[in-house]
């Protein structure tokens, strides 16, 4: 019991900090979007217009789940519904903005003074610490490979936005997506490479979550054989609980 409860307060400290910090970076955001217009009314709509960037959705994303997160945190059968399939596709989304931004636009991309800091909490830290969160607490939901085909819609449909935005707009939202200066060729040769990364990414979170399940319940096992040898314990075998993941886990990445 002790070592559950343990679990849940590390579970939650983290999970409150990371979403005090993802909201305080997108208010700020919001606000140096404001700010940067003649006129409040133009800077609010500026503001509400940068969400059609990957990033800023990703981000908003990850600020929401952790909101909803803290609130279903002794709620388990709540918490459960967005765990899984939801928090693996947010984690493979956001992740995208982080290798993205590192590998195709940190180049192109130069902010001073405190845009800079929150170009690298946005594109950087937050996606980092939600990782971070992945690895950690979701070892207790087993992946399938059939989450592929849904975390893949999302970015389908982002694609799709961007070409129509474009369309009328004439504004490509990002510079390997300028068909105009591209053509067509380049064109899908990147949106092929983004899908191809995307499903990379995905493949990678569920063979790490197999991986991870299939080291943790090996080790419970072989403790609970040790128990049965020692004690000559009638029990039956068992799956094990969400705080034995944790433990287990936590003697996996420290060996």
């Amino acid at each position: 019991m002790q070592s559950k409860n343990k679990h849940d307060m590390i579970m939650f400290t983290f999970r409150l900090l990371l979403a005090i910090f993802s909201w305080i970076v997108l208010v700020m955001m919001f606000y140096q979007n404001v700010i940067s217009q003649s006129n409040i009314s133009s800077g609010i709509l500026a503001a509400i217009g940068s969400y059609k960037y990957y990033s800023r959705q990703t981000n908003l994303l990850v600020a929401l789940w952790y909101s909803f997160a803290l609130i279903f945190h002794f709620k388990p059968i709540y918490l459960k519904k967005i765990q899984g399939v939801l928090k693996g596709a947010i984690t493979v989304y956001i992740t995208i903005t982080f290798v993205v931004f590192a590998v195709m636009l940190s180049d192109l991309y130069h902010p001073t003074g405190i845009d800079s800091f929150l170009s690298v909490c946005s594109h950087y830290l937050i996606p980092i610490m939600f990782v971070v969160d992945w690895f950690i607490f979701e070892t207790d939901n087993n992946y399938e490979w059939r989450y592929l085909a849904y975390w893949i819609i999302y970015l389908l449909l982002y694609l799709i936005f961007t070409i129509v935005y474009a369309y009328f707009t004439n504004n490509y939202l990002y510079p390997f997506l300028n068909i105009q200066n591209l053509g067509w060729g380049k064109f899908t040769l990147n949106v092929g490479l983004l899908i191809a990364v995307s499903l990379f990414f995905g493949l990678l979170f569920i063979s790490a979550n197999k991986i991870i399940r299939y080291t943790i319940e090996k080790r419970s096992l072989s403790k609970d054989n040790v128990n049965f040898i020692n004690f000559g314990s009638n029990k039956k075998s068992r799956i094990p609980t969400s705080t034995e993941y944790y433990d287990s886990f936590c003697i996996v990445i420290s060996s």
